[in-house]
């Protein structure tokens, strides 16, 4: 798992680095930071940073060497959008509340939001008889 979340991760800053050429970097922490329910965070994200969300999803579904069946990868793919999305606000709320970067904030927050998604498939909480191939 842990090579599947830095192929993710490797994605992810590729991709952001490209979304930044379109959009400041202050205007896309400034948007994650802002309140708004899970599914406008995640249209924010898709919207403001496609090429990072699409990258991300990409790798994660990729059949990389000793990655997970394609069931896994899917479902590993959903949780890291999830996590890098809530991360993404967490990470630049906290960045505000410590007069941090928020982009930097933003940035660590959706890597370690992607990790936390990971962490059911690397404990093999998901490994149940019959379940996912």
């Amino acid at each position: 798992m842990t090579a599947l979340w830095l192929a993710c991760l490797a994605a992810m800053a590729l991709g952001l680095w490209l979304d930044t050429r379109q959009t400041p970097a202050a205007l896309l922490a400034s948007e994650c930071g802002a309140p708004g329910s899970l599914w406008d965070m995640a249209w924010r994200h898709a919207t403001l940073m496609p090429a990072s969300s699409a990258a991300m999803m990409l790798a994660a579904l990729a059949p990389w060497p000793h990655s997970p069946a394609a069931g896994r990868r899917l479902l590993c793919a959903v949780f890291m959008a999830i996590g890098m999305v809530l991360g993404a606000r967490l990470g630049a709320m906290a960045a505000l509340a410590w007069t941090a970067p928020p982009f930097a904030g933003m940035v660590i927050g959706m890597a370690a939001g992607m990790a936390a998604g990971l962490l059911p498939a690397g404990l093999g909480i998901w490994r149940g008889a019959g379940r996912l191939p």
